[in-house]
């Protein structure tokens, strides 16, 4: 189902001409990242260290949780608001939240060699704007309008 809402969220963000072809694709990018955080490491409280030891591990952890309570009674709640001038997308799920601070600098090369946390460093690549709520749990995601879109426009 997520990368059923990430389709019809691109689509309307190329019908309300938020951005060009290529700014969508990574619009959507982020979008997605942004989702499967909240999915496997909200929801399902999974490590992704636990991806860097061992990809299977990660995934038969993730497969569990989804059978197993809280896990499994848990939602992402997607909002997404499209003004003018801007499109903002929150994602909010219902894990414990997590520190964003605690977070390693994703642009530190040896971050970027493991084999999972690239997901916050493309969504701050691709949005013009993301923060995170006290708990971390929500994020919010903003991309505003391109110059170039709303020249064509004129």
């Amino acid at each position: 189902m997520l990368s059923a809402l990430v389709s019809h969220l691109r689509q309307i963000i190329q019908q309300r001409r938020v951005c060009n072809e290529g700014d969508t694709i990574r619009v959507a990018t982020g979008l997605n990242e942004a989702l499967l955080n909240a999915y496997y490491h909200g929801n399902l409280e999974v490590d992704s260290a636990l991806k860097a030891e061992d990809h299977n591990s990660f995934r038969d952890l993730a497969e569990k949780r989804r059978q197993e309570r809280p896990y499994c009674d848990r939602r992402i709640q997607v909002t997404a608001r499209f003004t003018p001038v801007e499109a903002t997308f929150t994602v909010l799920d219902e894990g414990p939240g997590f520190n964003p601070a605690d977070l390693p600098d994703p642009t530190d090369p040896e971050f970027l060699e493991r084999p999972s946390g690239r997901g916050l460093l493309l969504m701050r690549s691709f949005m013009d704007e993301v923060t995170y709520n006290d708990v971390g749990n929500e994020v919010t995601m903003v991309e505003r309008r391109s110059a170039s879109v709303a020249a064509d426009d004129d």
